[in-house]
């Protein structure tokens, strides 16, 4: 099996895109990076630099063409066919990733067994499930609006094809889904560069004359956002960016953590690092002193007596009806981030 990687990038430098961040995950993986460069004036070309097994495609974007965000496509689709015809063969996978979008290195493996895998199976594209940060390196979206999983690895040798504003694909027959997940930041960066670049994306989808109706939409949902915690550790390409944006890269250590439930009821490789510096495994939340405020314990698989008077906000998925179910281990992991309690695995 061969792997290469794809996408699109403009103007990464003057719009704040974690465009290096995302292209060093996906070169980590395949052997060798196709990107439609558009006529960028911001000095992005000279920061792809880094990377030794890119090739650069250059393009000029038709800004005229302002319905839908068909551009995005369009451009996505000059990098799929120049990679195309260059490797078409039946072992022959492509990895499509936008300039915001990162995996994790600890994913690397994952990505590559799931591929080989749908290959095996007879599946022609992998969807890979996907954490939105939301205004915030520990905040992820998932209200409807968010897509919960989304193809971004397609075979070659097919007539498969991005589509509409590229945020998925056209012309697949099946789908492997992976457990593998793609970081998304693309609504986290500074303050006036986000606002330029929401400015910008909205004039690719529409007209002068539509654009207040779509920018008051945009606002409206954006104060709807539903977002959970999220205190696990980032790409480690992320760091540098996440610390000169001003947040954390890891989460203050608790002094004391109770864990209510069994260790072999959760699906987390133990030992796993939990940032405290004592933890306290119990079989029942009253077993916890109420001096040290029962409402902050971890609760792995409450009783309905217990989820009545400790409510979790965790729900079992994403809100789109398309949203499969997270696994246990990540539900898990997210009850400890519920309580800002930071765990790495």
């Amino acid at each position: 099996m061969n792997l290469f990687g794809f996408g699109l990038l403009r103007n990464g430098v003057k719009y704040d895109y974690c465009f290096q961040e995302s292209l060093q995950s996906l070169s980590d993986i395949v052997e060798e990076v196709y990107l439609a460069l558009g006529d960028s004036d911001d000095g992005t070309e000279e920061k792809l630099n880094f990377l030794k097994n890119l090739k650069i495609l250059p393009t000029v974007w038709n800004l005229e063409n302002r319905e839908g965000g068909i551009i995005l496509s369009e451009q996505t689709n000059i990098a799929l066919d120049s990679l195309r015809k260059d490797h078409h063969g039946e072992q022959d996978w492509g990895i499509y990733l936008q300039c915001d979008e990162v995996f994790h290195e600890s994913d690397y493996d994952l990505v590559k067994r799931d591929i080989q895998k749908a290959q095996e199976t007879g599946c022609d594209v992998v969807a890979f499930r996907y954490l939105h940060f939301w205004q915030s390196h520990h905040k992820i979206a998932i209200n409807k609006k968010w897509y919960p999983q989304e193809i971004r690895a397609v075979k070659l040798d097919s007539k498969i094809e991005s589509w509409g504003d590229a945020q998925s694909f056209r012309h697949y027959e099946k789908v492997y889904y992976s457990e593998a997940r793609i970081f998304h930041y693309g609504h986290v960066r500074e303050e006036d560069k986000y606002k330029d670049k929401k400015e910008s994306i909205l004039k690719l989808y529409h007209s002068d004359k539509k654009l207040p109706k779509y920018q008051r939409r945009e606002k409206r949902f954006d104060n709807q956002t539903e977002t959970l915690n999220f205190w696990g550790l980032h790409p480690a390409v992320m760091k540098n960016r996440i610390e000169r944006l001003g947040e954390k890269w890891l989460p203050e250590k608790k002094e004391k953590v109770y864990i209510v439930g069994k260790k072999e009821e959760i699906d987390i490789d133990i030992p796993f690092k939990i940032y405290a510096n004592h933890l306290v495994w119990v079989k029942s939340i009253f077993e916890v002193p109420k001096n040290d405020r029962r409402t902050n314990a971890v609760i792995l698989k409450p009783d309905l007596i217990t989820k009545f008077i400790y409510p979790s906000n965790i729900p079992d998925a994403m809100r789109s009806k398309l949203a499969k179910p997270w696994n246990l281990r990540f539900k898990s992991l997210l009850k400890f981030y519920e309580k800002d309690i930071g765990v790495e695995v």
